[in-house]
């Protein structure tokens, strides 16, 4: 730890919430503290000069001492969520030198911080995820496509020659329709999805290094009020007994601090 500390800022919560931070350890095995900062508590711990601007932005690019301290940050917000929902999650790294430069900050953002804080008010981030068996999607898209039952047909009638020719073109098809009804069906659930959520977001979905007979189609983060999850979870069940026979399963976790959907404000900390 250097002689003059930064201080890591992990989430914020309204000046008048009850909430305790004994014994919870933050980065560097520093313990996080509550500061009252510009009408706020700040749960921030002091950290040292590897998150510094020019360290950081060389050391966020390896993922061996990025990932235990994304971690840890997240282990944070999920101890304060625990006491209180009512909360603002900000992203990784926001750090400042001082804790005037960080008031100075609060002080600037306040109005949008406050917006936030009052728009979470009640509410719990839930994630969902599509993924497809193609094990069973392929078979059952051969009888969902007329054009691809039809090849079928006619391959299995003709003479060796002919049945290759009509085989290569099958699967052509079937690479075009497999596209099509996956589409079809990522848009059918994030609207199913959307419709019982306050608001719903999707996550990029990184296509795997090596080919996978099981493969990610869908993230998406759902915003519900409190009392809504039950709605979610219902549609969630109805979704995936709708599209269970082509082969596609949902997984829902959650509750979970709504990070997703206070990014920006943590964009503009950071």
């Amino acid at each position: 730890m250097t002689a003059h500390p930064l201080l890591y800022l992990y989430c914020l919560l309204p000046g008048d919430t009850p909430a305790d931070v004994g014994g919870v350890t933050g980065m560097e095995d520093q313990p996080v503290r509550l500061e009252a900062v510009a009408g706020f508590r700040a749960a921030v711990s002091d950290v040292g000069a590897d998150f510094g601007e020019a360290s950081l932005n060389e050391r966020i690019r390896d993922l061996d001492w990025l990932s235990p301290r994304a971690v840890r940050h997240h282990e944070v917000v999920d101890t304060l969520y625990g006491q209180t929902k009512h909360l603002l999650p900000l992203s990784f790294g926001a750090i400042f030198r001082t804790a005037s430069s960080l008031e100075q900050r609060l002080q600037e953002q306040r109005t949008q911080l406050q917006a936030a804080l009052a728009d979470l008010r009640g509410k719990e981030e839930w994630n969902v995820k599509l993924s497809r068996d193609d094990a069973v999607f392929l078979p059952a898209l051969r009888q969902h496509s007329p054009e691809l039952h039809g090849l079928e047909e006619a391959a299995s009638a003709e003479s060796p020659g002919r049945a290759f020719m009509l085989r290569k073109k099958q699967q052509t098809v079937e690479g075009r329709e497999a596209q099509r009804v996956a589409g079809e069906v990522r848009e059918a659930v994030f609207r199913g999805l959307a419709a019982s959520a306050v608001k719903a977001r999707r996550d990029p979905v990184v296509a795997p290094s090596q080919p996978s007979a099981v493969r990610l189609e869908l993230r998406a983060a759902c915003l519900v009020e409190e009392t809504g999850a039950a709605g979610l979870n219902h549609a969630v069940r109805r979704l995936s007994i709708e599209y269970a026979p082509l082969g596609f399963e949902l997984e829902l976790t959650g509750p979970w601090p709504p990070f997703t959907f206070a990014g920006t404000v943590g964009e503009a900390l950071a």
